[in-house]
């Protein structure tokens, strides 16, 4: 089990290197990281974030009611 969660700390520290070589440097040059279809679902899904859920919606105010 202990070789399991290794590999996986190793694998997530490689994954984070090669984010670090590749898109850090790519977006200090002023290239886009995310595709254009990436970056309209990102800006969607931060614009649902910032809106009131409708009333009702929330499980606590259905178990009030």
């Amino acid at each position: 089990m202990v070789w399991l969660i290794l590999a996986l700390v190793i694998g997530v520290a490689l994954a984070g290197t090669v984010i670090g070589l590749v898109a850090v440097p790519a977006r200090r040059e002023g290239r886009e990281v995310l595709t254009e279809r990436a970056e309209h679902v990102v800006s969607s899904v931060t614009e649902r974030r910032g809106r009131k859920a409708p009333a009702g919606s929330d499980p606590e105010d259905r178990a009030a009611s």
